[in-house]
């Protein structure tokens, strides 16, 4: 039996089981997705494959232009790189707050 394997469903690039963000766009992972029937969970329980329609590796379905991974992903919008560093500039001054 081939394993799953994971696409990231933001740029198409393929990622590990486990992985948490993708390598590719730096997109975060909260869930699994089957692209066959949108069922989403934890990675846990797609293992064999997905729970609900059985869809475990594209190597063995049809072609279908619907589930083609996209050419390119649009890049995050500005305000999340200003809000990760307002979030970084916060906890860069708690921690000189508590360090004196």
């Amino acid at each position: 039996m081939k394993r799953p394997r994971y696409y990231c469903e933001h740029c198409g690039a393929e990622v590990k089981h486990d992985a948490r963000v993708c390598p590719r766009c730096g997109r975060f992972f909260s869930s699994v997705k089957c692209p066959k029937c949108g069922h989403s969970g934890r990675a846990e329980d797609f293992r064999g494959g997905c729970p609900i329609c059985g869809y475990a590796d594209p190597a063995n379905a049809a072609p279908d232009p619907f589930l083609a991974p996209p050419e390119t992903a649009a890049p995050l919008p500005i305000w999340v790189y200003f809000a990760a560093l307002g979030v970084l500039g916060l906890a860069v001054a708690l921690l000189l707050k508590t360090l004196s």
